[in-house]
């Protein structure tokens, strides 16, 4: 496919292949993980390394001609059409410091290819919920590692990262290199630049006390109070959440689980007492199943066991203050026993500890101690109900917050909500600053 402005081509430009509509390939390079999400840009650029992405963005500078930026997709929320699509999923690499315990993965590298590399030297990423993520994606939304707790964000532990602004400039950015910008990008890079690669802390972390606790849809509201109360007695080195699951009665869904709302409590404890923190969950209420025990880092997917087939989705959130009995109220009515609610998957996830400050941060959970998360399943005969589902329970627990929420969480709501309203008017002066033509879209 040839894309040209001036006698330039984009295909005179790049290594990588670019696409149009009427190409082969084009759906496969566009798609994203959420298959509600259809992209349909102008031309799909599949760069192969970090000089296409300087190519490619000082092409659609020069053309004034919008770009999106997109590696594995889970992030995915709103389609785009019209525009530059680039895919940076073939930058992948990983490199392990195991000295400095740092890695350098490339843009389009996933967690599970980090955690396994990374678990050669003893050592451990602040990845999310599921490794099959995009690291740079998610780290630029601040990053809500299943051992936040303990360790903080995920941007919290990042040492540089290589920019490409939209004047086409490559360079680093770090603490001591464009702190400012590097502050900004760390947490609320979306939309402000693009980035190829990134370089970030390791943790000396081989196992975890970790895995979850199921409990039958019956015993919603005690496992709840019982979360509740337990939850705000934890250490930092305890990480949990409680979730309402109600999956599909179908043969590859375990007879346990199958056709029912269930209440799961996901559980990453760091270093010894974890089977004795866990201890009062495992009295609140008959357990239907117990898988949790010592694992190692590279099993930590079965905390909380996040599908890893695409699907159409919608999903949204928010932050509670606290689980007051208010609160408490307010959740089983939407999503307990007794709701008829479409939506399969509500997630209240323990914040605090090492992320609970706002100090020097882009991204924090300052004065929230939950980030709820939901999600509803775009398909037949559902489909129409999910945004409304969605809407209402996020209203209904809107009274209990502050108006915040982890960007990771938010979904399809509205970012600006990840951030203070300090943070929001600065990143808004660097959007203009580094992007004055508003061209690339978060």
């Amino acid at each position: 496919m040839t894309v040209q402005t001036e006698f330039i081509t984009l295909e005179d430009l790049v290594r990588g292949e670019v696409f149009d509509p009427s190409d082969r390939g084009y759906a496969a390079e566009a798609a994203a993980f959420n298959a509600a999400v259809a992209h349909c840009p102008d031309v799909v650029v599949a760069a192969r390394d970090a000089a296409d992405v300087v190519a490619t963005v000082r092409w659609a500078s020069l053309n004034s001609v919008p770009l999106h930026v997109q590696a594995t997709g889970h992030g995915a929320e709103r389609a785009m059409t019209g525009g530059v699509l680039l895919s940076t999923k073939r930058l992948r690499s990983v490199a392990i410091d195991p000295h400095a315990r740092t890695a350098t993965v490339g843009a389009g590298t996933r967690w599970r290819e980090v955690i396994d590399a990374a678990a050669q030297h003893g050592l451990a990423p602040l990845n999310g919920s599921s490794s099959d993520v995009g690291v740079v994606g998610y780290t630029l939304g601040g990053g809500l590692p299943v051992l936040g707790r303990t360790f903080g964000f995920a941007a919290d532990s990042v040492v540089s990262f290589e920019i490409v602004t939209m004047d086409g400039d490559a360079r680093t950015v770090s603490r001591t290199r464009e702190p400012e910008l590097f502050d900004l990008v760390a947490g609320g890079g979306h939309g402000l630049v693009v980035v190829t690669a990134v370089t970030f802390r390791l943790y000396r972390v081989a196992q975890v006390y970790g895995g979850a606790l199921v409990f039958d849809g019956a015993h919603s509201a005690s496992v709840l109070r019982a979360f509740a109360a337990w939850s705000r007695t934890l250490k930092d080195a305890s990480n949990t959440a409680i979730r309402f699951l109600r999956a599909p009665d179908a043969p590859d869904v375990p007879r346990e689980l199958a056709g029912k709302l269930t209440v799961h409590v996901s559980f990453a404890h760091v270093g010894p007492g974890g089977e004795k923190a866990l201890a009062p969950m495992r009295a609140a209420a008959p357990v239907l199943l117990d898988a949790v025990g010592v694992l190692p880092y590279t099993e930590i997917d079965r905390v909380y066991s996040d599908p890893e087939t695409p699907m159409p989705f919608l999903s949204g959130g928010t932050g509670i203050v606290d689980l007051t009995e208010a609160a408490i109220e307010a959740v089983l009515a939407a999503v307990g026993p007794d709701a008829a609610t479409v939506l399969p998957l509500v997630e209240f996830r323990l914040l605090g500890g090492a992320m609970a400050s706002d100090a020097g941060r882009t991204v924090s959970a300052h004065g929230l101690a939950y980030a709820v998360h939901a999600v509803g399943v775009l398909a037949p005969p559902i489909a129409d109900l999910v945004p409304a589902a969605l809407e209402g329970l996020l209203a209904a627990l809107r009274p209990f917050g502050n108006g915040r929420g982890p960007r990771n969480f938010l979904g399809g709501e509205d970012p600006s909500a990840g951030y203070s309203e300090k943070v929001n008017a600065v990143l808004a002066v660097a959007r203009e600053e580094l992007d004055p033509q508003g061209l690339l879209r978060p």
